[in-house]
């Protein structure tokens, strides 16, 4: 399995207004011993394939997916959302990338309505997923969804409820560990029971205590995330160890992305954390590889 990671660990959620460039974020993560990267928000790397090409192969990496975030309760944006795959998918498919992970848009609901959603607008969630999906496939790509927290698919009843209602041969599964966790589900259960629409996994961990206290408080998911509920992997809640060993008891060879999103209050820079996380996780595979 080859470990990933992305350009989130970095604070990098956007095309631009980003601290770091994009061919020093290569840098920092082959220093931190990464040999395959998510491309990130589509234009924060440069999207001419050959430039883009040549900057990874002179780096020893790989890409193996891209995210994009959209606001998929939004009918009005199915366009802009089929312009979009079309431009990242036809950048995957020059560099050697074999997924595009799709979530919903976070910023699209008021911060006091958080993922709510009437019968309309999840409608049109399922329907633009599927749009996505179908263009994704034309490309020869795998297609992922992308639970995420403060979105209209975040919970598991409805994570269940999008698979059962998109067609299993479009429509894949990335599972986050620490998003999942996030409303103490339990991450490994769920890949047990979905291990075949599952194709992507982004390693996170939450803090139990302070996830505790969000939920018991009402914290506020942007402050929550603000102030480090997603921790280092081997701190969290999640037994990280364990669910490795599961995936790979079930023959997984998916996307495996270390994701650590950037809290300003962490007291170590990125590259310290993104380092430990490499170790742990390669640690842990060399460990259960050789049984």
């Amino acid at each position: 399995m080859n470990i990933a990671i992305a350009p989130c660990c970095w604070g990098v959620y956007w095309p631009t207004g980003n601290d770091l460039g994009w061919t020093d974020y290569l840098d920092r993560i082959v220093a931190a011993g990464y040999r395959h990267t998510e491309l990130g928000p589509y234009g924060y790397f440069i999207t001419d394939p050959a430039v883009l090409s040549r900057e990874l192969t002179s780096r020893g990496l790989s890409v193996v997916a891209a995210a994009h975030v959209h606001t998929l309760a939004d009918a009005g944006t199915a366009d802009a959302l089929a312009e979009r795959t079309h431009q990242i998918c036809s950048l995957l498919t020059a560099v050697g990338g074999t997924h595009f992970i799709l979530m919903d848009e976070s910023e699209f609901y008021p911060k006091d309505q958080m993922g709510i959603v009437d019968e309309a607008g999840w409608r049109t969630v399922v329907e633009l997923t599927l749009l996505s999906a179908r263009i994704v496939r034309d490309y020869g790509l795998q297609f992922s969804f992308h639970p995420h927290v403060g979105t209209c698919v975040e919970h598991e009843d409805q994570i269940d409820r999008l698979l059962a209602e998109t067609d299993p041969d479009l429509v894949g599964l990335c599972l986050d560990t620490g998003h999942h966790a996030y409303w103490k589900a339990d991450p490994k259960v769920f890949f047990l029971r979905h291990t075949a629409r599952i194709n992507a996994i982004h390693l996170k961990n939450v803090d139990g205590t302070f996830r505790d206290r969000v939920l018991a408080e009402n914290i506020h998911c942007d402050r929550a995330f603000e102030d480090g509920i997603m921790t280092d992997l081997d701190r969290g809640a999640v037994d990280i160890a364990d669910f490795l060993e599961t995936l790979l008891a079930s023959g997984y060879d998916g996307p495996l992305v270390v994701e650590q999103d950037l809290a300003p209050k962490h007291p170590e820079t990125p590259e310290a954390i993104a380092t430990r996380n490499f170790t742990f996780v390669s640690t842990l595979l060399a460990g259960r590889s050789g049984r």
